[in-house]
């Protein structure tokens, strides 16, 4: 159901010629000091930065370029230009207790941001090792449910707006910008694939390539073999300045304008965004203790880190849910229509004495839900006001309704003053982001090496039955196939 719902959005987004909000709330923390970063990287050098363009919201960029960053000195210089940027930022969040936060256009520059931080962490110049190592933690965060720190512009609008086009298609920034904010008197398909020519992610048209800056890095790399003096060398490399920043400057203003938009009042508050926030805050400090201690950051993971890492994504995605359900209303909604959400009313609500002072609360509940993912044993939360849970003992469809029957496991107070006819929203328990208990059950169950990952097998268990004289006719009896 919830995907119907994001297809009735593309469809009327299709049918009006224009984006619509998919949601009233914000659906990102955005930090006034974030910085937007724009990295191209040369054609079949997945591993490099050919410009760059570096700015915060509402301020023009600063660019630099490096001729051919094949030269892995000029390369290097590149970065070292860019260290400073970074180090002062991180310095500035964590001594205030904050954390830092960069946005790139799209989902494919942020890959090409986290690949270059896995490499250059390992190269032998100590300056480039510690940009690696700054642009790990963003890259780093950036697969974990809920992170602030490494945002991709496509991502962010797609949590606010639904086109008309293919899911795949948004994560062209200019695109969709376009179905934002698309021309007026103009077909918003042509408006779109106009918008399409303009590169928008880590690399340069092919075409480009080919016809304009290929032969402009030729040139520079001939003169500079040739000795030419250093007034031509930086002639050259104006001309691929020049053809770079038409590039650069177009993804660097897109990624403002993303960032302007998800910036205006129109979008409510989120109270989940905040948690998320103070998790970041956390997280970001425990990463620059690390480094400052010495903790260099492996290239693989060794087993136990590897399995932390997963607890970790595992628990974020439930924290996520959980704080979404509670806090964000088209997330409510969209839980309701797909049944991670229970909505019912009272039907029933006894008070039953099970001994002298001690009574338990049963609870009769009817939902009119298509979609539910109830068992009985479950226990649930409401998802407003009150802190109530319920455990659920049976469910039983009867034509259009489904009835739950329940028992109060905490806030019986609040159960026992529950009026007939009462809606509630129930779903998972608040977010809990400690990790302690299940740290702790991952030591112990990867201390004990399971038998089917050593070379000794168990001992077969022992069977205190006697074996049947005739096991064939014994079989037959119990399958009902003798004769």
């Amino acid at each position: 159901m919830s995907d119907l719902i994001e297809v009735v959005a593309r469809l009327r987004a299709l049918q009006n010629g224009q984006a619509v909000p998919i949601t009233r709330q914000r659906q990102v923390f955005i930090q006034p000091h974030a910085r937007i970063l724009t990295l191209l990287a040369m054609a079949g050098e997945d591993t490099s930065v050919h410009g760059v363009a570096i700015g915060q919201l509402g301020s023009p960029p600063e660019i630099a370029i490096t001729p051919d960053p094949r030269q892995r000195d000029d390369q290097y210089d590149l970065l070292r230009w860019l260290l400073p940027y970074f180090e002062s930022y991180f310095a500035e969040c964590l001594a205030v207790g904050d954390f830092p936060q960069i946005w790139v256009s799209s989902g494919g520059s942020l890959g090409h941001l986290d690949t270059l931080a896995d490499r250059l962490r390992f190269t032998d110049d100590p300056e480039v090792q510690r940009i690696g190592t700054l642009w790990t933690y963003a890259g780093e965060r950036s697969p974990i449910a809920g992170q602030q720190a490494l945002v991709s512009a496509t991502a962010a609008l797609r949590a606010h707006y639904a086109t008309g086009q293919q899911e795949a298609e948004d994560e062209h920034l200019g695109a969709l910008l376009t179905w934002i904010e698309p021309p007026p008197g103009r077909d918003i398909l042509a408006a779109v694939a106009a918008a399409e020519a303009q590169p928008m992610g880590a690399k340069t048209d092919p075409q480009f390539d080919t016809n304009e800056l290929q032969p402009a890095v030729a040139e520079y790399n001939q003169a500079r073999s040739a000795g030419e003096p250093q007034a031509v060398l930086d002639f050259h490399r104006d001309q691929i300045q020049r053809k770079l920043e038409s590039v650069l400057r177009p993804i660097y203003a897109a990624t403002q304008r993303a960032l302007a938009l998800l910036s205006e009042p129109r979008w409510q508050s989120n109270p989940a965004l905040d948690a998320l926030a103070r998790q970041e805050a956390e997280e970001f400090a425990r990463f620059m203790e690390a480094r400052e201690a010495g903790h260099n950051l492996p290239y693989r993971d060794g087993p136990k880190a590897g399995v932390f890492k997963i607890v970790a994504r595992e628990k974020a995605v439930d924290n996520v849910e959980a704080g979404s359900l509670r806090h964000d209303r088209s997330a409510r909604e969209r839980g309701v229509a797909s049944g991670a959400v229970l909505r019912v009313m009272v039907t029933e609500n006894q008070r039953i004495k099970l001994a002298p002072r001690l009574f338990e609360n049963r609870l009769v509940l009817s939902s009119h839900q298509d979609r539910l993912h109830l068992r009985a044993g479950e226990e649930l939360w409401t998802l407003d006001g009150s802190k109530m849970s319920i455990r659920v003992s049976a469910v039983e469809r009867r034509g259009p309704f489904t009835w739950i029957t329940a028992t109060a496991i905490k806030g019986k107070r609040i159960a026992k003053n529950l009026e007939i006819g009462t809606t509630l929203d129930f779903g998972p328990a608040e977010a809990n982001w400690q990790l302690g208990l299940e740290l702790g059950q991952m030591s112990v169950r990867l201390a004990r090496e399971p038998w089917t990952h050593g070379d000794t097998l168990p001992s077969p268990a022992p069977n205190g039955r006697a074996m049947p004289a005739d096991l064939l006719a014994t079989i037959e009896q119990l399958t009902g196939t003798g004769r």
